[in-house]
């Protein structure tokens, strides 16, 4: 017999909500603590943030969709590299920050406070896609990106990072609902005839960043790839 897929459901998403509404509301910063945290220059980041910034500085001023914004670090940056800027993030606590830190840091960004899964993208046209440790609160990955890849240019690039089954999830993130994906799995199979700028495994990573967690260990998927046009496809 054919196997049956399991069924997706959203009813994790109430759950994720309420544990980032309370860390954000606790935290005055959660995500990046450090200085460099609205920097374009390309030193001060990781190889993949490095990276995410130099591609998008080459592919110009654009429209650019954060999805799972957090506080907004990616979305300021962008905005700082002269993107108009959407910003999705199912915290409206986060929602409220991403505003204020956008305005202390003189750039405008578009929030929107919605479930990634139910999101309409329905008319937009992005050259930048960021998906920046969101997809591993998504169960049904190959969805969302189906959706994402409707809205995105003919030589969009994409940007995505989340968790690999390669470690399993740590005690602190399995408060909520999570997950991974395996390397080689659904993402990156979704993305094997995209131009791939980076693809890095980050395996057993000590994770120290986020305030109120004891230090722990996790593994990413990272990529970085550019949609290839249907022409240049066919050739």
């Amino acid at each position: 017999m054919p196997e049956i897929a399991p069924l997706v459901t959203l009813d994790h998403v109430h759950e994720i909500r309420t544990f980032f509404d309370r860390q954000y509301a606790t935290f005055e910063r959660y995500w990046w603590l450090g200085e460099n945290r609205y920097s374009i220059e390309l030193s001060v980041h990781t190889a993949y943030h490095a990276q995410l910034l130099s591609v998008a500085a080459q592919r110009g001023p654009g429209c650019a969709l954060d999805l799972g914004a957090g506080e907004g670090a990616d979305a300021i940056r962008l905005a700082k590299l002269g993107y108009h800027v959407d910003a999705v993030e199912l915290s409206a606590v986060a929602c409220e920050k991403i505003e204020r830190f956008a305005r202390t840091q003189r750039v405008r960004v578009g929030v929107r406070n919605e479930p990634i899964e139910t999101l309409d993208l329905a008319g937009a046209c992005y050259d930048l896609v960021v998906m920046n440790g969101c997809l591993h609160y998504v169960q049904d990955k190959e969805q969302v990106l189906r959706q994402v890849l409707g809205a995105s240019a003919p030589d969009a690039v994409h940007a995505i990072a989340l968790f690999s089954t390669v470690t399993p999830v740590p005690a602190e993130h399995a408060v909520v609902p999570v997950f991974p994906d395996e390397e080689g799995g659904v993402v990156e199979h979704f993305y094997q005839d995209w131009n791939t700028r980076l693809l890095a495994y980050d395996r057993e990573r000590r994770e120290r960043s986020h305030p109120g967690f004891s230090p722990h260990v996790h593994s990413h998927i990272k990529l970085i790839t550019a949609r290839v046009p249907s022409e240049a496809r066919g050739r």
